[in-house]
């Protein structure tokens, strides 16, 4: 039994896996990518096709993910977006590619060239998106919920503004890809702080928003908030994949941003929704290598979804190399400063940082639950408070299992969502 740790593979001891069963996708597709590609840019959704819409003079501007989501593969299907977009006269040098780096770090020339790709990285180049730069911002005044909506000036400033991503389960917003290029992707910090304000439950002390959570739109205000934003700006072509558990695109959806990510959403269950008829005493999961497991504030998307399928006071043991580390000193910060969950809810609700968000979702997790983290993690003491328990060695970690539990194991955590039938 392997399972993917940065980029190579961890194994696990067989004798530790009695009663155990494996949750993985259910199927991924046997259509080759190109062509997957290629049927979505040639048959879009509520929309005509890109080289329709942009005429010769047109500043574009594509929007795309940050290297944290290489993974989606831009790399392959993006030089087929301005194939489209060059064929409508439209020359190189009208084209922006912009970064929707949200609050994430700025990134190398060695990043930028893994997310165009070989045959873009010497035609372009990437503008990271600075969530603190209020001179590059555009104001639009605020959402229905109060978010302020102020966006990346090359976003609001070109004649056609095109979204790129995968529609993936999102921790808060149920959903990544679609309208997340816009906020947080290209937004304000301010305007981030705001809309994840919506995963907290206004009442003090109670913690966190039960309608901001993995696979649900419905009442979510977090994605309604995001929504809301969109409807200020023309986004003129969206295209978002939806990817299988080996990281193979397996769907492809282009056209009309909403009814893109709509699609997104129904192929993402499709696929990745794994029934179960009861939840585990333990689950051992994978973040799915690197770049996933790059950092801890990536991971802790494993823990949620690790936690779907587990009992209360379970053990759940996540394997991720994190050679980053946490990735993120604000998610260390609310972890190491902090005595209990109720100070940090207190904390985020009065300053609400993004960046240390994925350090309070740790602690509440390892409150409710016996957390085991099996990783190359350097700096364990800062983790000290978090309740976390670091371990080398998975099979190490299996110790603290019975071999009569039922067990769960994950091979790709971020690609499936258990739920309860």
């Amino acid at each position: 039994m392997k399972l993917k740790y940065g980029n190579t593979y961890k194994d696990l001891d067989e004798n530790y896996l009695t009663n155990s069963i494996i949750l993985e996708r259910k199927y991924g597709s046997r259509i080759n990518e190109i062509d997957i590609i290629n049927d979505a840019l040639n048959n879009p959704i509520r929309t005509k096709k890109l080289k329709e819409i942009t005429n010769k003079n047109d500043m574009v501007c594509i929007v795309v993910s940050d290297i944290t989501r290489s993974y989606i593969k831009s790399n392959i299907w993006l030089k087929y977006i301005i194939e489209e977009i060059s064929s409508s006269g439209v020359n190189d040098s009208n084209i922006k590619i912009l970064c929707a780096n949200g609050a994430h770090r700025k990134q190398s020339k060695y990043e930028h060239d893994i997310i165009l790709g070989d045959e873009l990285k010497n035609r372009f180049e990437i503008i990271d998106h600075d969530c603190n730069d209020k001179n590059n911002l555009v104001s639009f005044g605020n959402t229905i919920y109060g978010t302020p909506i102020e966006i990346n000036k090359a976003a609001v400033e070109c004649d056609k503004l095109i979204i790129t991503g995968a529609t993936t389960f999102h921790t808060m917003a149920g959903y990544g890809g679609g309208r997340k290029s816009i906020l947080p992707g290209i937004s304000s910090r301010e305007s981030i702080r705001k809309n994840h304000l919506q995963v907290f439950c206004s009442e003090s002390g109670v913690g966190l928003n039960p309608k901001c959570k993995i696979g649900n739109v419905e009442e979510n205000t977090m994605h309604l908030d995001m929504l809301n934003a969109c409807e200020k700006l023309n986004i003129d072509f969206a295209f978002n994949v939806v990817l299988d558990a080996n990281g193979n695109i397996c769907g492809a959806f282009a056209g009309n941003y909403i009814d893109v990510h709509k699609s997104g959403m129904k192929c993402c269950d499709d696929v990745g929704v794994f029934n179960i008829k009861e939840k585990a005493d333990t689950v051992i999961a994978s973040a799915g290598g690197y770049p996933k497991d790059i950092n801890l504030y990536q991971v802790s998307k494993t823990f949620e979804v690790a936690a779907e399928a587990l009992k209360d006071n379970g053990t759940m043991i996540i394997l991720a190399e994190c050679s980053e580390d946490m990735g993120c000193e604000e998610s260390i910060d609310i972890i190491r400063d902090f005595n209990n969950n109720h100070e940090r809810e207190k904390f985020m609700k009065d300053v609400f940082s993004p960046e240390a968000f994925s350090g309070y979702i740790l602690c509440t997790l390892s409150e409710k639950y016996n957390t085991i983290l099996v990783s190359d993690y350097k700096k364990v003491e800062e983790l000290k408070k978090s309740g976390i328990k670091i371990y080398r060695d998975v099979n190490e970690a299996l110790k603290e299992t019975k071999l009569e539990d039922k067990k769960y194991i994950l091979t790709n955590a971020t690609a499936i969502l258990p739920k309860l039938s």
